[in-house]
């Protein structure tokens, strides 16, 4: 009777350790695919915000801002120079 419950309580934990094995090996290869998602994510992040960089230093240039200036503000150089005393 003693051999035949630690022969069973053996087995049963040989299952149980197998299973375990078994399921922590799938969530390692579910956290792995989800870790590897999330870096594909990250550099498409990286590559768009140096995009966004240097399309802001390209739209920053003194000679672009000038010309929407002129453009779209319809903005232009004073004719003459007025110079005006407060009291």
């Amino acid at each position: 009777m003693s051999g035949k419950f630690w022969s069973s309580l053996l087995l049963t934990l040989v299952l149980g350790s197998a299973l375990t094995v078994i399921y922590v090996k799938h969530q390692s290869r579910v956290l792995f695919a989800e870790l590897r998602n999330i870096q594909k994510q990250q550099d498409q992040q990286v590559i768009e915000w140096g995009r966004l960089q240097l399309q802001n230093t390209t739209l920053a240039t003194h000679s672009n801002v000038e010309s929407r200036a002129r453009r779209d503000l319809k903005m232009r150089l004073p004719e003459s120079v007025e110079l005006v005393r407060l009291q």
